[in-house]
């Protein structure tokens, strides 16, 4: 295997969304000049986003989290139709009759990929049905637009088409509006994985359950974490808390002949390994993918601070891989924090934070960095509190250094998204050094949720779950930069933006915005320290679909990074409510997995629900993942757990705290926003079995709600699909 070996592809996109051939356009307009030229609102949105809470072992390209059907780049594959309250037929098309004045939707087409499948759904309003599509111009190639409006197939190219839609009614009317086609090549990222598999192969520690019976001791422990990392296709893995070397070996046996690895006491890798780590102890140990990887050494390290580590120093191996074209050293370092929440555990960790930069900062200042494993501690505050208020993070001497050191980790951290089966707080991290930030796939965090599939997995085979990063290691060497934020969203004219970015090898870059899908661009500032990483810009008096951002190396224009899906700028601040609730779940298998809660976009831009939260009256029951773009007329269902529905259903997610917990006699149902804002919340004080409360009208903002059956007679409730039961 090479490293062309692909990834699936709602991951975040690497190739931008505007096309990158266009030449910068210094004279151009200035930011806030108005935006004469931009094609119609037709524009793609897409999120692209990988979703960090899979409740699938593999990642299959089929996320549950990202608010899309399956293979559509986590878009849902109607085009966003606009919202009607619920008074129209499907995709928001009258039933009848032709008053109003037939125009072609805002389509938000989602993105393609070159050799995945693709379908997208055009739609039109006003005017007499049925409907007639054609277009003018040129389709992305492998697509076709049928009659009805389906544009589908499977895209050979990557890049940008621009066509224009058209559509006639039944009385001969027609109407026109431009559209926009993306097309992503295909990915080639390296991949790493981290995971604490409690005690693995101790006899008498760690799950409760891992030996099934008449089996082999910690069979069923052994048989999950084969099954998890052999269908993960992560190229290197970080493991701590393993016991066993013969469960090792079992384990590796049990993978692709081409992995290779070995736990910190084995002396034929790690010449001091066994008088740092006996038979029976807790130790860190490495898989790796032989044929990307090319092992050059291991070593335990700092083990005069062993105390400060509970013990576990940590190891150190070395290799050589493909890097940009080139063979490059890469150094990998499998890290167990002390835990417990006690104030001395702090302590502890703090010490060998500190120890542990001050190695990295000494020896290893311009290497290529990843330090991966069980950090015991979050990013944000300390799980260990003094007074009832937490501590600050003990990592504060890497987050306050961003020039040289960044977590990849810290999306799970800024949307709670758990790493163990217990707790909150985010406490498997990775930690790289700049010389690998700048390759880090922006959307490329991902938990596993292993849960989903194996029984009591946290019983069986571990309290933690593991954790891949991602990383694009190909193209050609030299200088190069990475924009890491805004990649994609929708953000209202006049306030603040933030664009954040990493670098290697560039002494300043200069900032640019396309408000025509990158015909032209326009100077937002013409230099800025690339050490910086971060500038603040407000978004200027343009309303655009068509946006694009890039970081551009003032050296060498041909260097530059785009964001990589659609970006709005609107001046109406978009609406999303919560429409639907089922607090008193049916008497089904699953229990109060059936609970969900039922957002919809009520606005006609898409919007950016990433680290957006749903709240019952007192407590957060679900953060809403990195890359969550919720489109234009369109829901998104989020179920108490994956039990609660049919996994692959469009449009619907299991929540991400494992349960809503809504009380059947009374609770508040809130929809906040990344900074705690609320959005919408809807209170109740009473419920009937099985059947959800509804806005009536459906999908009308400041209507109040109803029992669904008072709404609809004799349908209960309706999640992801219009009160009447008809398709959104």
């Amino acid at each position: 295997m090479s490293l062309s070996r692909l990834v699936p592809p709602l991951l975040a996109l690497l190739l931008a969304a505007c096309p990158g051939s266009t030449p910068t356009n210094p004279e151009g307009p200035s930011d806030s000049s108005a935006d004469s030229g931009v094609p119609g609102d037709g524009g793609t949105s897409g999120d692209g986003g990988a979703s960090t809470t899979d409740s699938g072992v593999p990642f299959d390209g089929g996320l549950p989290s990202d608010g899309g059907s399956q293979g559509d780049g986590g878009l849902p594959s109607d085009g966003g139709s606009k919202a009607d309250g619920g008074s129209q037929a499907d995709s928001g098309v009258p039933s009848g009759g032709g008053g109003a004045t037939l125009e072609v939707n805002s389509p938000g087409l989602g993105d393609g990929r070159v050799g995945e499948p693709y379908s997208a759904r055009l739609s039109a309003s006003g005017g007499q049905a049925p409907f007639t599509w054609s277009f003018t111009g040129t389709l992305a190639a492998g697509l076709t637009l049928s009659p009805d409006g389906v544009l589908s197939g499977t895209p050979t190219a990557a890049g940008m088409t621009i066509f224009d839609a058209n559509v006639r009614d039944a009385t001969g009317a027609t109407a026109t509006k431009q559209v926009v086609v993306i097309v992503q090549p295909p990915l080639t990222l390296f991949t790493v994985g981290q995971w604490n598999l409690e005690w693995f192969g101790a006899p008498n520690q760690g799950p409760v359950n891992s030996t099934s019976d008449g089996g082999w001791s910690d069979d069923l422990q052994v048989t999950g974490a084969t099954k998890v990392i052999g269908g993960a296709w992560a190229h290197v893995w970080g493991l701590v808390e393993m016991v066993d070397t013969a469960d090792f070996n079992t384990l590796l046996s049990g993978l692709p002949s081409t992995y290779n690895g070995f736990l910190a006491n084995n002396t034929t890798y790690v010449l001091s390994g066994a008088s740092q780590y006996s038979a029976g102890e807790q130790k860190p140990g490495i898989l790796y993918d032989t044929t990307l990887l090319t092992y050059r050494g291991a070593q335990v390290i700092l083990t005069a601070q062993a105390a400060d580590f509970g013990g576990r120093p940590p190891l150190r191996v070395d290799f050589t891989t493909r890097v940009h074209g080139e063979d490059a050293p890469l150094t990998v370092i499998v890290t167990h924090m002390k835990a417990f929440e006690d104030r001395t555990s702090y302590d502890q960790r703090q010490r060998a934070a500190a120890a542990l930069k001050g190695y990295l900062d000494q020896w290893l200042p311009t290497a290529r960095v990843m330090v991966i494993g069980d950090w015991n501690d979050d990013l944000d505050h300390s799980i260990t509190t003094q007074n009832g208020v937490a501590l600050a993070s003990p990592y504060l001497n890497f987050l306050n250094d961003p020039t040289h050191y960044t977590f990849p980790t810290k999306v799970l951290t800024d949307a709670n998204t758990r790493t163990t089966t217990e707790y909150d707080d985010v406490i498997d991290h990775t930690l790289v050094t700049d010389e690998v930030a700048v390759d880090a796939v922006p959307g490329g965090v991902q938990v596993l949720r292993p849960d989903a599939t194996i029984p009591d997995y946290a019983r069986t085979v571990s309290d933690h779950y593991p954790v891949l990063t991602r990383y694009d290691l190909s193209g050609v060497p030299g200088p190069r930069v990475r924009l890491t934020a805004p990649l994609g969203g929708t953000f209202v004219t006049g306030t603040p933006l933030t664009f954040t970015w990493h670098s290697v090898g560039m002494t300043t870059v200069r900032i640019e915005a396309s408000y025509d899908g990158g015909h032209t661009w326009n100077v937002v500032t013409a230099s800025v320290s690339a050490a910086a990483g971060t500038f603040r810009w407000t978004v200027p008096a343009v309303e655009s679909d068509l946006v694009c951002l890039r970081v551009v190396d003032t050296a060498n224009a041909s260097r530059f990074s785009m964001s990589t899906q659609r970006i709005w700028f609107t001046r109406a601040p978009p609406r999303v409510i919560i429409n639907e609730v089922l607090a008193n779940e049916p008497a089904l298998p699953g229990g109060t997995a059936h609970e969900f809660v039922e957002v919809y976009n009520a606005s006609s831009v898409p919007v950016d629900l990433s680290g957006w939260s749903l709240w019952d009256a007192i407590n957060w029951q679900h953060f809403f993942a990195p890359g969550t773009v919720l489109q234009p007329g369109r829901p998104l269902v989020v179920f108490g757990g994956p039990a609660g529905f049919t996994p692959g259903t469009p449009d619907t997610v299991a929540s991400s705290g494992g349960t809503l917990s809504l009380n059947n006699t009374s609770d508040i149902v809130q929809l906040k926003r990344a900074d705690g804002g609320v959005v919408d919340s809807v209170e109740y004080f009473s419920t009937v079995d099985a059947v959800s409360i509804n806005r009536s009208p459906d999908l009308s903002p400041d209507a109040g709600f109803v029992p669904h059956t008072t709404l609809t007679p004799g349908r209960q409730s309706s999640p992801g699909r219009r009160a009447d039961g008809g398709a959104f």
